[in-house]
């Protein structure tokens, strides 16, 4: 049986279309670091843009790391949360909807986590749920994927999430917002690591 999340991700395609974008803006990829479940499902994806590269997972959902390596078993998975992980040096960071689950402090440290993952000049694609309202406290919401299990959720402002990319240290190459019935309004950021 396909995880509820890979399922609900092959239905709503059309979501990770500017994960595809990063072989227009980068066109070669020593190593490609993916955090979270979402992203650990797109291993397939990225090694089909960057067949020569070094792909590594963090995730510490066991259901996904148990499929996600069945779909490509030359993925290197860090079964951890991001917080313990350390590694650097790369070229691309994909972390798609994982700050919808942080709240605004755990947000900046998870980017500035990311920042030194990353190389100089490094591509970061990050997706979030947004909201137009300031300052909204996370809420207990149904897991889009599986409506049985409620999670805490962050919606940010584009304009907020834009400041704290900028002050960790990226600078914004592109910026796309899409609806979806259940997500509501999901931003899909490209941005590079200053040098």
């Amino acid at each position: 049986m396909s995880h509820p999340l890979k399922e609900w991700m092959e239905d709503n395609a059309s979501l990770f279309r500017y994960s595809g974008e990063l072989g227009c803006m980068r066109e070669e990829a020593a190593r490609i670091l993916l955090s979270g479940s979402v992203a650990a499902f797109l291993s397939p994806l990225f090694r089909t843009i960057y067949p020569e590269s070094h792909i590594e997972a963090v995730t510490d959902d066991e259901s996904v790391i148990r499929e996600a390596m069945e779909e490509d078993p030359a993925l290197e998975i860090h079964a951890m949360p991001f917080s313990a992980f350390s590694g650097s040096g790369f070229d691309i960071a994909v972390s798609l909807i994982v700050p919808s689950f942080l709240d605004g402090r755990d947000l900046i440290s998870y980017l500035f986590s990311m920042h030194e993952a990353l190389g100089e000049g490094g591509n970061l694609h990050i997706t979030f749920l947004s909201d137009d309202k300031p300052y909204s406290p996370m809420k207990e919401e149904a897991l889009w994927y599986d409506e049985s299990e409620a999670v805490s959720i962050k919606r940010y402002r584009p304009e907020d999430f834009l400041r704290a990319l900028s002050m960790v240290g990226f600078d914004i190459r592109a910026i796309e917002s899409d609806k979806d019935d259940k997500l509501g309004t999901v931003i899909s950021i490209h941005a590079v690591k200053r040098a």
